[in-house]
């Protein structure tokens, strides 16, 4: 059962909201401010975190800086506010998706089951980076090439490897050692 971290300060909204997953089938752990969320999310390790933007102590977009840089849990935003600033925000900080209210459960499970997935597909891509220093170093390569982020780089090699029928190791060795260069002129995708 994933577990799943909601944050609001509006107990109302943070009831319905946790109750309508635990019927999905969810395991939920609430937190009514920013600092209980991250204390939460320090002890528990959710499998993702559900934010509001605006709470007491650390708003959402603070806790999620946080969140990223001291823990691994992902997370996602909600709010009431759809303004393109705090979407933006959410974005560049690494936010999974951003849901606007009021929330319908029904409607955003298969949202929470996504952003899940994605989750465990990025984690995977982080344990492949850290376990092989040849694959880190050609994403890297192809990151600044190319200027995109670490997971689109992947992508692309990983697809790159797959067209060409290869080993993904021996493929970024390649990269590495600069027999086949990356950047927009080798089109690596």
């Amino acid at each position: 059962m994933n577990k799943i971290l909601v944050a609001d300060d509006d107990r109302v909204v943070l009831f319905t909201l946790a109750e309508g997953l635990r019927e999905a089938g969810f395991e939920v752990v609430e937190a009514h401010d920013g600092l209980q969320a991250l204390k939460l999310c320090q002890s528990e390790s959710p499998a993702l975190a559900l934010l509001d933007i605006r709470m007491p102590g650390l708003n959402g977009l603070q806790l999620a800086q946080r969140l990223r840089d001291e823990t691994t849990v992902p997370f996602m935003f909600f709010s009431a506010h759809g303004d393109e600033d705090f979407v933006r925000s959410a974005v560049e900080i690494g936010a999974l998706g951003y849901l606007i209210k009021p929330l319908q459960v029904t409607a955003i499970v298969p949202m929470i089951r996504t952003a899940l997935a994605r989750a465990h597909d990025i984690s995977g891509l982080q344990s492949a980076l850290a376990s092989n220093r040849t694959i880190a170093t050609a994403v890297g390569l192809l990151m600044r090439a190319e200027g995109i982020d670490q997971s689109t780089a992947f992508e692309q090699l990983r697809r790159r490897a797959r067209t060409e029928r290869r080993k993904l190791e021996d493929l970024a060795r390649t990269l590495v050692e600069g027999e086949n260069p990356p950047g927009p002129e080798r089109g690596i995708s």
